[in-house]
């Protein structure tokens, strides 16, 4: 049964497929377009509305509403579309071509663009501060209070125009080389946050002032926008950033699981964190990365403690090796040491 959906039947709205339902319509791109209604010497909407009408004036791709369609791919208004300005008088004039009233052909089009090119366009963009292209999309569209509109030689969609001729990444359009920062890996960076401890969202830029110190201890570069900067990197939510979500274990109840695992040194506690250490299970997510953070005030006493070395726990007595037995670096911490099997010693 044929699909009885309503669809526009104007030229170049809609295409039907090979069983006669209608496709999504395909519009020129707005540069094309723009070029080609300018050529048929129109002088305001009204005679656009009139010419529309007239089925199979206006060739296929080109909308009828191009004010919707194209609203954001670079719409100016329809003295733009159809390359007409007004003189103080109020006469038309056509952009390119002396005189009022010019005919203006795909054939006298000005050669000139209306942008400015890439390198000046991009030193001017460097000066408006932004790093992230969501930040770019609100200000193009007026979104951003106190700040002047973008200049009009500027294209709003600079990854379109500028495509074939420098187009490097947002990253390049809108931070000079000198100021752009490489921030800390994103799991990195969310095991020392969820460290810290913040309550919610709205306390990150102030934590941010009020861990400065620890920041620069442990060499941690952080965004001010982690939903933008990693949003492609693994973000998921402010809740999973923050870690808020998760039912940590009391220091002491986790301090002691810690101690099963007969870890020997802080360097071993990093290995197993990252997931280096293959004979131990993999650390949970309710297990802080950095205890000496989180449980700064909650009776964190060194990392001695925290592993268990020194307690008995771990550590084998030298007298109990046998002779001729050569004691392990690892001294009988690690349960399946590969040098000695937990046993603290080996016969070489």
């Amino acid at each position: 049964m044929i699909n009885k959906k309503k669809h526009d039947s104007t030229p170049g709205s809609y295409q039907l497929d090979l069983w006669g339902v209608p496709q999504e319509p395909r519009w020129e791109d707005f540069r094309k377009a723009r070029e080609y209604v300018r050529s048929l010497d129109l002088q305001d909407k009204k005679e656009w509305e009139i010419l529309w009408r007239k089925r199979g004036i206006v060739k296929p791709g080109i909308p009828g509403n191009p004010d919707e369609i194209y609203k954001n791919s670079g719409w100016k208004g329809w003295d733009d579309w159809l390359g007409v300005k007004k003189d103080q008088t109020g006469a038309g004039i056509i952009p390119g071509v002396e005189g009022t009233m010019g005919e203006m052909t795909l054939w006298n089009v000005p050669k000139e663009s209306m942008w400015l090119p890439f390198d000046k366009a991009r030193w001017a963009v460097w000066e408006l501060g932004f790093e992230y292209k969501e930040e770019w999309r609100l200000f193009v569209k007026g979104k951003f209070p106190g700040r002047d509109p973008i200049p009009v030689n500027i294209p709003p969609d600079p990854d379109l125009i500028y495509k074939f001729v420098g187009w490097k990444g947002w990253k390049d359009w809108l931070v000079h080389p000198d100021k752009r920062i490489e921030y800390t890996n994103f799991y990195i960076a969310r095991d020392f946050v969820r460290s810290l401890r913040i309550a919610d969202k709205t306390d990150w830029r102030s934590a941010l002032k009020r861990h400065s110190a620890l920041l620069i201890e442990y060499q941690m570069v952080l965004p001010e926008r982690p939903h933008l900067e990693y949003i492609d990197k693994g973000w998921e939510s402010w809740k999973d950033w923050l870690g808020t979500q998760i039912k940590y274990h009391d220091f002491q109840t986790t301090r002691k699981f810690i101690h099963s695992l007969k870890l020997g040194s802080k360097n071993d506690w990093i290995r197993y964190c990252s997931g280096q250490l293959t004979v131990k299970s993999r650390r949970t997510e309710n297990i802080y990365a950095y205890p000496e953070i989180a449980f700064r005030n909650e009776g964190w006493d060194g990392w001695d403690d925290w592993l268990g070395i020194g307690s008995g726990e771990t550590e084998k007595s030298v007298s109990s090796i046998p002779e001729g037995a050569v004691e392990c670096r690892c001294r009988g911490r690690i349960e399946d040491c590969p040098v000695c099997d937990g046993k603290g010693y080996n016969f070489k």
